[in-house]
């Protein structure tokens, strides 16, 4: 069974990629596609993935792995193969984004009900589901930045998905080009590599960067190459990750993605889009533990960006963006997990993250919509365990702090105060802003928003009969958060401080920077080569006459020399044409004499040439 299902995981990657093309394709050749059709097929796609790598999972060991693959690009000796890398961390990986992806894409069949174009909607899910998940089981780095490009785009078609809506199709462009920047540095690391490796390295092989000889890799190309070098490609690679995982300083493309609908920003914060940067960060690991600078570099970049986006979210009056600037700061919790090579912490943290975050997104309410009691608790049960004080967000913060040292700690529960304040603050901010209702329950969001908190209650309760972890200081911080938010918003204490509460509402203005900088440095040099181009090389006499010269230059050419040319191969043509109507005589003697004629005249042209190839060769001897 183990076997069978590894030598054909291929096919449950290909799935959601084959409904893609059947949804896109019947409806650009205007067949008929069943609403209900679609939504099963894209169910089926996600139950499918589950259930392979759910059932791989127990049979790999730490350290098993399973991988084939075949040449797709050969040039030389140098051969990039394309196939699939199965091992624990890539099957969880891929696991736990089909368990969300089966739950969201159950719930957005409830979510889009009433709108248009849900083909091309649930289409998008299954080619973003496609793209992840052939990144998550790519075998190399080649394959896995063909993926992470895809996975780019088919985001950046999601978020802009009413693109008629100029707000949100701005927002699209922003994401993508901000995402670039770290796509560039990815790139650019990853030719680096691959040269040294192939111009030194005894193994042509090792030039296609596989994981299976990433360690092999790493070394060598930190003894090929100098130091500072060995550090601008750690570098590059960490630049990489911290773009896609909305860290620090380019956090800000993550605020405009809210524009998406709700399932797309459930889908890209939980263990999709932003979950790239991790999981790059884990696979090239004996890179950074070669370059410990890099990888303190990259604790601070978390600790930082924990701190920033956690009292940015504490002043925000939107809740989707307070979720946002929650989903930068847990995944700098995470970078910090990483920086202090604590890996089962950080993978604990992801796992959590992913299962909660949805959870929050799908159960606050609409805008101007008031707020289902029971979205309502459960939102606040999710916030709890985000917080760090029920299920698997509290274990996860325990396994991180255990391995701590005291200023570890008391950063962590700092963060843990900070997110139970912003949790709770947003909450009853949105209840005085909605209001409450009982309303009607919607069962397939029930079902939806259930299957989170099963997954969060029941992995907590499996990872607890495991290992024994005592509760830690986050929790008691979380606790106290909650209390004093409850106590401040009964009395009314919640107060704009100066200077602090417009600096963290504006994100520490890092996205007005970028606009004021970026933007209007990008804005000034176009006006300034409109500029030249209207009001000087327009009007400047040598210019326009050297240019004068230039077209009449062009036409004189185009009219004595191609039209002529044209029309003389048309006059042959037509003389070639009238001549051999002339010797269709329908004679067989004649059509003999024609062949014999051609054929002493080709056999004339030999001998005639073989007589000089010789006379030449006897004068050059």
């Amino acid at each position: 069974m183990e076997e069978l299902i590894s030598e054909n995981l291929y096919l449950i990657i290909l799935l959601p990629l084959w409904i893609f093309l059947i949804l896109m394709l019947g409806r650009f050749f205007a067949v008929y596609i069943n609403k209900t059709l679609t939504h099963a097929l894209t169910l089926l796609s996600s139950a499918m993935g589950v259930i392979a790598t759910l059932g791989l999972y127990k049979f790999f060991t730490p350290d098993k792995i399973y991988e084939y693959s075949y040449p797709f690009l050969k040039i030389n000796d140098f051969v990039v193969p394309f196939g699939i890398h199965i091992d624990r961390m890539s099957l969880m990986f891929t696991s736990v984004l089909f368990f969300v992806s089966l739950l969201i894409q159950l719930f957005s069949i409830s979510y889009m009900k009433d709108k248009k174009k849900q083909y091309r909607f649930f289409a998008l899910l299954n080619l973003f589901n496609f793209s992840i998940a052939g990144l998550f089981l790519s075998p190399n780095l080649f394959q896995t930045y063909v993926f992470w490009e895809l996975a780019g785009v088919v985001s950046y078609l999601l978020i802009g998905f009413d693109y008629d809506q100029f707000k949100k199709s701005v927002a699209a462009k922003k994401v993508f080009i901000i995402n670039r920047i770290g796509d560039t540095a990815f790139l650019a690391g990853i030719t680096m590599s691959s040269y040294f490796l192939y111009e030194y390295a005894p193994v042509k092989s090792l030039a296609s960067l596989s994981f299976f000889d990433i360690n092999t890799s790493s070394v060598l190309i930190g003894a090929y190459t100098s130091r500072p070098l060995f550090l601008i490609i750690c570098w590059l690679f960490l630049t990489a990750a911290i773009v896609k995982s909305a860290q620090l300083p380019f956090y800000t493309w993550l605020q405009d993605a809210m524009e998406a609908k709700l399932p797309v920003s459930a889908l890209l914060h939980s263990s999709t889009l932003v979950a790239l940067g991790i999981y790059l960060t884990l696979r090239l690991l004996p890179f950074y533990t070669l370059a410990p600078i890099v990888l303190k570099s990259a604790t601070v970049i978390g600790i930082l960006t924990a701190f920033v986006c956690s009292l940015s979210a504490c002043s925000q009056t939107d809740m989707k963006k307070t979720l946002a600037y929650s989903t930068s700061a847990q995944f700098g919790l995470m970078f910090f997990a990483i920086g202090v090579l604590n890996i089962k912490a950080a993978i604990a943290l992801f796992c959590a993250h992913a299962l909660i975050k949805p959870m929050l997104f799908i159960t606050i309410p609409n805008e101007n919509e008031k707020w289902n009691y029971t979205n309502f608790v459960l939102f606040l049960i999710g916030g709890l365990s985000l917080s760090g004080v029920l299920f698997l967000g509290m274990l996860s913060k325990e396994i991180f702090v255990y391995s701590l040292g005291t200023t570890g700690k008391t950063l962590v529960t700092i963060l843990s105060f900070l997110t139970a304040f912003y949790i709770t603050r947003i909450a009853l901010v949105a209840t005085d802003k909605n209001g409450l209702e009982k309303g009607n329950v919607n069962i397939i969001e029930i079902l939806s928003i259930s299957g989170f908190l099963i997954l969060n209650i029941g992995i907590y309760v499996y990872l607890r009969k495991i290992g024994v972890y005592k509760i830690a200081e986050p929790f008691w911080a979380a606790i106290t958060a909650w209390i004093s938010v409850y106590i401040l918003y009964t009395k009314q204490g919640f107060y704009k401080i100066p200077f602090i509460y417009p600096l963290c509402h504006e994100g520490f203005y890092l996205d007005k920077l970028y606009m004021t900088v970026v933007v209007g440095t990008y804005n000034k040099i176009a006006k300034l080569s409109d500029l030249f181009e209207t009001k000087i090389f327009s009007n400047y006499k040598p210019a326009l006459l050297f240019s004068k010269c230039g077209v009449k230059t062009v036409c004189w050419i185009e009219e004595n020399v191609m039209n002529r040319a044209v029309s003389a191969i048309v006059s042959f043509s037509r003389q070639v044409s009238t001549i051999s109507k002339q010797l269709q005589t329908k004679n067989v003697q004649w059509y003999n004499l024609y062949g014999f004629m051609i054929i002493t005249a080709i056999i004339s042209c030999l001998v005639l040439a073989y007589i000089a190839f010789l006379a030449y060769i006897e004068g050059v001897g």
